[in-house]
């Protein structure tokens, strides 16, 4: 006899006594959490009854792993119902949108979990039911139908269901997974275990004896095999990847990802800390969706390009690849349909996709976004994306991870110099999403006669979105939307979208970068709450007049040249990052006020403190520290090229011109730093002064050279201790755009 206790624990018992799933068994998830720390999960889902190393679960765990289709239940109504059908008024309603992003919730969990190209949804809402498909381009979903009535309807679909293999209800042929009865899975355990011979990143003041690491040993760092146990924690699912290497496959074996894009929709980046199959080295495997679109090239391609040109500090790629067969279809299935509504002047198509304030990267070609819910447009239609793997030798560290502001400015510096070399023949790319997730910190084991050392070098990452520099042909956009992450993307992109990126945006985004990191991580006369206030202004705000635009705070910084929060106060950090910021923002104040000079006259229209100094004590110089940065940037004299005692190319500034017209005298802490109030420009014609500032940052070499001088020599010796001791300035009760 049947109780109705739980309605939806009798649904799915009805399902099972009546075989109308044959080959799947449904099962209510009375459980929130697999734990894992998330604690939103769907109600239920169909799993396999016949795969005796994955049984379905009895205990109303999730297990989120091994779920083939998922199972939502609502108590009916419109209001619960996320996605309106033809005639549908109340699209618009409070309730369908949080319904919505809880299911855009579901989705970018189990796309984490699980490798996935499409993920099916049964939704149940009262009486009526829809059957609910996503991809990484978008959603694809039935008219709701009532189950009840259309009951022989309702069947034929759970049937059909059943009786579809694993890949078309969505999970990845080119992953397979690892149980433990595998004997890989004990492999993998093994290479997790720490190894005494692994080394610490950290020693960079420690001379290392060179027998323990003869050239022909690989250097393992112990962050490396620590991320790659963490990958293996709390029962994660592994999984064997392909990954194509020309005409033939090469496979790497993987646990939890490490980093996850935020997001049910677009690129979808997953990165692992992954080992070959083969020869048992760790390596960084990167799975996206990548914008399929002519003339996007896949960044695999494009790291090979700039490898074979010996670009310096950019990842060193093994092998990549498309995964064939796995595009994403939501585009192609909702432009057929737009053009039925077209003929039928009575139907409404509903495209989901995302509006600026809604996204991490308001503005780019669809990763990382936010976890909302999507809206409803009908004039745009949805990217196609197309699955790809890549596979890199570096497995490198966030830049969050930097001990100092000298730290900083030195991977802050490689980057630049792999940015300048790629910009020049014969690759002559662009990089165009310079963003802090972006720029990686790398340890290098360098050899000489006296011992080995490690230095902390940068590397420039994501290079998807950059673009060939061709001054015989117009650039043209190839996507429908602009690249680049919003919080980091000059100003004068963000205001004017038709805008062609150029070298001075690319200069201008690393520049947000070293202020956001500064700002954020470094001690400074800011409170904890002014710290918070100020990021969440220059980096997320955004103005809507006719269009989504710069924020305030970033104009009013670049158009004034001043560093003010808006209460006003000066920002200063007591240490030689004064005399950089001091120095940069005029330049980049001359090249906003020009730029925004030139789009004016384009598009016919403008755009519609006390000071805290305070000494931080010096550090004394370890006895390897001017060897090091000798390295890093050369001597103040002469250049010092790479010797054959273990260093490379990469190892030097790309600049051979003299620095000696760049002023040497950047840091004077006793200096204090005037705070007039910023004032609102519009744009006009820039003054000559401006337009020799706006100069200087249209070629790397200014840039570059102001932060060489601030990291060699006496000034760097003397660096200050200037991380904040508590790590991160920002509020821990704060949340804001999903940068790290």
């Amino acid at each position: 006899m049947y109780t109705y206790s739980d309605p939806n624990a009798e649904a799915a018992k009805a399902i099972n006594d009546y075989a109308l799933t044959p080959g799947l068994a449904a099962r209510t998830c009375t459980h929130r959490t697999d734990g894992d720390g998330t604690v939103l999960r769907v109600d239920g889902a169909f799993y396999r009854d016949n795969n005796p190393d994955a049984p379905v679960p009895r205990n109303g765990a999730p297990r989120l792993e091994d779920q083939m289709v998922a199972i939502e239940f609502k108590t009916g109504g419109k209001s619960n119902d996320p996605f309106p059908d033809d005639g549908d008024t109340c699209a618009e309603m409070p309730s369908r949108k949080e319904a919505l992003r809880q299911i855009v919730t579901y989705a970018e969990q189990t796309f984490t979990v699980q490798h996935r190209t499409a993920w099916f949804l049964l939704f149940v809402n009262g009486s009526q039911c829809r059957i609910i498909r996503w991809d990484r381009s978008g959603v694809v979903f039935t008219h709701s139908f009532d189950y009840c009535i259309g009951w022989q309807l309702f069947c034929e679909v759970l049937w059909r269901m059943s009786r579809c293999s694993d890949e078309q209800l969505g999970l990845d042929p080119t992953a397979r997974r690892i149980h433990r009865s595998d004997p890989l899975y004990k492999m993998m355990d093994k290479m997790a275990k720490k190894r005494r011979s692994d080394l610490d990143h950290n020693l960079v003041d420690a001379i290392i004896p060179l027998d323990k690491y003869p050239p022909s040993r690989p250097v393992i760092y112990k962050y490396v095999r620590a991320l790659f146990k963490t990958s293996l924690s709390r029962n994660a699912p592994r999984y064997i990847l392909n990954v194509p290497d020309g005409d033939k496959i090469r496979q790497y074996l993987v646990g939890r990802p490490i980093f996850v894009a935020k997001g049910a929709l677009g690129r979808a980046t997953l990165g692992f800390a992954a080992l070959d199959r083969e020869t048992r080295q760790f390596v960084w495997l990167k799975d996206c969706w990548r914008v399929d679109y002519p003339g996007v090239e896949p960044e695999g391609k494009i790291l090979r390009e700039l490898n074979r040109a010996k670009v310096p500090n950019v990842p060193t790629v093994v092998c990549y690849g498309d995964l064939l067969g796995q595009k994403t279809v939501s585009p192609e299935t909702w432009g057929w349909a737009a053009k039925l509504a077209s003929k039928d002047s009575n139907s409404k198509v509903n495209l989901a996709v995302r509006t600026p304030g809604q996204l991490r990267k308001v503005s780019t070609a669809g990763d990382d976004a936010a976890t909302l819910a999507p809206t409803f447009n009908t004039n745009r239609s949805l990217r196609l994306h197309q699955h790809a793997r890549m596979v890199v030798e570096e497995i490198a560290l966030p830049l969050r991870d930097f001990k100092s502001g000298l730290d900083l400015l030195t991977v802050i510096h490689d980057c630049l110099n792999a940015h300048s070399a790629a910009v020049r023949e014969p690759t002559s790319r662009l990089h165009r999403d310079i963003s802090g997730s972006n720029i990686m910190m790398i340890p290098k084991f360098i050899r000489e006669d006296d011992g080995g050392f490690i230095v902390l070098r940068g590397l420039l990452c994501d290079w998807e979105l950059s673009k060939r520099i061709d001054s015989t042909r117009p650039r043209a956009p190839r996507q429908p939307v602009r690249s680049g992450t919003w919080q980091f993307m000059s100003a004068t992109l963000l205001n004017h979208h038709d805008k062609a990126a150029e070298i001075c945006d690319d200069l201008e985004a690393f520049f947000h970068v070293i202020l956001y990191y500064a700002v954020r991580y470094l001690k400074s006369n800011l409170t904890q709450k002014q710290v918070g206030e100020f990021i969440d202004e220059y980096y997320d705000q955004f103005q809507y007049y006719d269009k989504w635009r710069c924020g305030q705070r970033k104009q009013a910084v670049l158009q004034s040249g001043l560093l003010l929060t808006g209460d006003p106060i000066n920002i200063t950090f007591g240490s030689p990052m004064d005399g950089l910021f001091a120095t940069l923002l005029p330049w980049f104040q001359g090249n906003h006020i020009v730029q925004e000079y030139k789009a004016s006259l384009e598009e016919a229209s403008s755009p519609n403190s006390p000071t805290v100094v305070f000494s931080l004590p010096p550090a004394q110089p370890h006895a390897l520290f001017h060897k090091r940065q000798r390295l890093l940037f050369g001597s103040s004299k002469k250049r010092r090229r790479a010797d054959s005692a273990g260093t490379d190319d990469s190892f030097a500034d790309d600049s051979s011109t003299d620095d000696s017209e760049f002023d040497d005298d950047l840091y004077n802490p006793s200096a204090d730093v005037a705070s007039p109030s910023a004032s609102q420009l519009r744009a006009r014609a820039p003054t000559a002064e401006e337009s020799n500032n706006a100069a200087k940052v249209q070629t790397h070499k200014a840039f570059m050279t102001t932060i060489k001088r601030l990291c060699r020599g006496t000034k760097a010796a003397y660096w200050p201790h200037d991380r904040d001791p508590s790590g991160d300035r920002y509020p821990k009760d704060k949340t804001h755009g999903g940068i790290d």
